[in-house]
């Protein structure tokens, strides 16, 4: 939503500066038959950019939440497996030592 409410600020933006040119090229010169086709030539090649931008937006703003929720999910996960783990590892170090000190009593007579 912010992205969509930046691009339409902007695009806001765009159009009241030119207004403001038109209206100065207005005062300093006649209107001209030219003037026209430049304005359709230009909507005419921004507009479909701009409709493809709105239909990508939301599938953005979905990817967005989809990797703050896997982040979530995943430092959620870490937390819990994060004791699980230290207690496992203690536990192969101590079946280690305990074999191997079986080893070294078998190994003397």
């Amino acid at each position: 939503m912010k992205v969509l409410a930046a691009a339409l600020l902007l695009l806001c933006a765009c159009r009241l500066r030119a207004a403001v040119v038109r209206r100065e090229a207005v005062e300093a010169a006649p209107t001209t038959p030219e003037a026209a086709p430049a304005v359709e030539d230009f909507v005419n090649r921004y507009f479909p950019l701009l409709s493809v931008f709105t239909k990508e937006l939301p599938q953005k703003l979905q990817a967005e939440e989809l990797r703050s929720q896997a982040e979530a999910y995943f430092d959620r996960a870490n937390k819990q497996l994060a004791p699980l783990a230290q207690e496992l590892r203690s536990n192969i170090v101590n079946l280690f030592s305990s074999v191997l000190e079986l080893g070294k009593g078998e190994g003397q007579p």
